[in-house]
Formats: structure tokens, C-alpha cells, sequence
């Protein structure tokens, strides 16, 4: 039971990493790969903040 939690929980980081990614990425100057990799290898709220605080393009 213990392994199905740790991927949904995996799935759930990547999706989310993905949305922020795709939806605010793209019209920001950090880009689409930045934003995800901050959002993947720290958090997605982490990775939200990032690239919500960058330059628009």
C-alpha cells in the first residue's frame, strides 16, 4: 500500500510541475525547461513562485 502512495504522490509533483510549466512558462522569460526543472527538482509551489516572480518575455 505504502508504494502506491509514493506514486500517486510522484505522478501528482510531475503533473503539477508540467501545468506550471506549460501554462506560465511559456510567457515568461524563465522559460518552459527552467520552470520545470525548478518546479520537479525543488517543489511546484516552489517552481510557481519562480516563475511567477520572472520577467514577462
Amino acid at each position: 500500500m505504502n508504494e502506491y502512495i509514493v506514486i500517486a504522490l510522484f505522478i501528482a509533483w510531475y503533473i503539477l510541475s508540467m501545468v506550471i510549466s506549460e501554462k506560465l512558462g511559456k510567457k515568461k522569460k524563465i522559460g518552459v525547461e527552467w520552470s520545470f526543472l525548478i518546479s520537479f527538482l525543488l517543489s511546484p509551489v516552489i517552481g510557481f513562485l519562480a516563475t511567477y516572480l520572472s520577467k514577462d518575455k
